[in-house]
């Protein structure tokens, strides 16, 4: 009995013994609670109610079986915590001579769902941590197994110049590395790509320009305390733009084995195009966020009627056709802002307005100057103060049009194909129809963030534009209508000013 260790007790303390026994899960009972819900065993049960699989069998509780062998859940990786539990139990079941109690290893395979080679792999490295005197370390080197990633020397990159990197191949050849790996950096964000543009050169007198033409966007009734610019509610945005009838080569996506378009034109040189003129003003919306002026009054086309000179089988000699006109001069340009402009300011412009408005154009040689003669006694008609200026000179990023405008109505336009001067006149309209006054509102904030950054670079437009999360502020309803540029960044502009002045006397 003592080598047993088995003593015999009496019938007085057997009831206390037996009401203190507790019954532990066994290893069939964990696996019958794992296979609830296994991917590959309810894909098992699906085939064996069809008739698929006849040698496993189900049982009343649910469990599956294969020739009366439980079968365990489907394990992809066992977790640190896992190892970790795992060698705590196996710590305790060594035994003096460092082996573990003869079938430890086993339930333990049969309750974690592994082989036993992975216990016993588990538990060599636990016993290799005790007898270092080491705390257990059970993390997995997994992420350090295969071929490691190459990474090359990217400050070669650095020092080559722009030139020499102008695609994946010149890349890879500055690196010294393969095509793959450059493209793979590519998805990891190391490197990236970009598009240059060139940018006009300014002169001194246009950086000083430049820096004036944005003081004076600022509200002179805060520019002391909390500067902040002017709404820009009461000026109107005109440029000149060509639109083509197609492009010399465009992008489509094209289904395998799709037969490809063809296109084709007597000379990729002279592809037919009529020049626009556009004039856009800042949407205005209600309390409710409803748009109560879409600021788009019109874009017209500088074409006119001329008689065909021959015949053809379309049309008889001297029949009136569309033209478009090769150059735009100034008196062209003073007709389409007195027939056109005016009368459609008139109509559109919103009859709360208060104040002068002021029509922003570029310095392009047709346009007239703010003193014109015909153009001031045209405005004479109209009930409004109506005013025209001049944006510095080599800065088309000072007018919302050629801030973002025309890329936008460019791109809608594309998305036709017209064939003659009438449908392409109809696209380019249908495109500024369709152009959302909500991201016209946006642009006019581009362009409170384009005087921000001209001021930051002392009026150089070498900047980087500066992005405020627009779209995600107007899904919060905390959109701002005007920006406000810190009081240090004014004070810094106005010394700059000065400073430049006193350097031009």
């Amino acid at each position: 009995m003592q080598r047993l260790n088995v003593e015999i007790a009496s019938g007085e303390c057997l009831e206390g013994i037996i009401n203190a026994l507790t019954t532990q899960p066994s290893v069939f009972d964990e696996i019958k609670e794992n296979q609830a819900g296994d991917v590959n065993i309810e894909r098992i049960k699906e085939q064996i109610s069809q008739g698929k699989e006849m040698d496993f069998e189900i049982h009343d509780d649910g469990s599956l079986s294969w020739a009366c062998i439980m079968c365990p859940f489907t394990k992809q990786n066992m977790s640190e915590e896992e190892q970790r539990k795992i060698s705590e139990h196996l710590l305790t079941q060594q035994k003096p001579n460092g082996n573990t109690r003869t079938g430890a290893v086993k339930e333990l395979a049969i309750k974690y769902c592994c082989t036993r080679n992975t216990i016993q792999r588990v538990w060599k490295v636990a016993k290799a941590s005790k007898q270092q005197g080491k705390s257990l370390n059970v993390k997995s080197n997994r992420d350090k197994c295969g071929r490691q990633k190459f990474i090359p020397d990217l400050d070669r990159l650095k020092r080559t110049p722009c030139h020499k990197k102008q695609n994946i191949r010149a890349v890879a050849f500055a690196l010294q590395c393969s095509i793959f790996t450059v493209q793979r950096l590519i998805r990891e964000k190391i490197i990236k790509a970009h598009n240059n543009s060139i940018k006009p050169s300014l002169t001194d007198h246009n950086k000083v320009t430049r820096l004036e033409w944005c003081l004076q966007a600022i509200d002179a009734n805060t520019i002391d305390d909390n500067p902040c610019f002017e709404d820009m509610y009461n000026t109107i945005h005109i440029d000149e733009k060509w639109f083509y009838m197609t492009k010399g080569k465009q992008k489509y996506y094209l289904l395998a084995g799709e037969k490809r378009p063809y296109r084709h034109c007597k000379s990729k040189r002279f592809i037919s195009k009529v020049m626009f003129l556009a004039a856009v003003a800042r949407p205005r919306f209600n309390a409710a966020g409803v748009c109560t002026f879409d600021g788009k009054l019109g874009i017209f086309p500088f074409v006119k009627w001329v008689p065909a000179k021959r015949r053809s089988k379309n049309r008889p000699a001297g029949t009136p056709e569309l033209k478009a006109m090769n150059s735009v001069t100034k008196d062209a340009y003073r007709r389409m802002l007195i027939r056109q402009l005016i009368p459609a300011i008139q109509e559109k412009w919103p009859t709360d307005h208060e104040g002068p408005i002021i029509i922003q154009q570029d310095n392009a040689t047709p346009h007239i100057q703010t003193d014109d003669a015909d153009w001031l006694e045209a405005i004479k008609g109209t009930n409004k103060d109506i005013r025209l200026v001049f944006q510095p000179p080599n800065s088309p990023d000072l007018n919302a049009l050629d801030l973002w405008f025309f890329r936008a109505i460019q791109s809608l336009k594309d998305q036709t194909s017209p064939t003659t001067y009438q449908q392409l006149l109809g696209s380019v309209k249908n495109a500024f129809n369709l152009f959302c006054p909500i991201k016209g509102n946006r642009i006019f904030l581009s362009l409170q963030l384009v005087l921000i950054q001209i001021m930051k670079a002392k009026g150089s437009n070498d900047y980087q534009l500066a992005h405020i999360a627009k779209e995600s502020l107007a899904r919060q309803g905390i959109l701002p209508t005007v920006l406000f540029p810190s009081p240090e960044l004014v004070q810094e502009t106005f010394d700059g000013l000065q400073a430049m002045e006193v350097q031009s006397w």
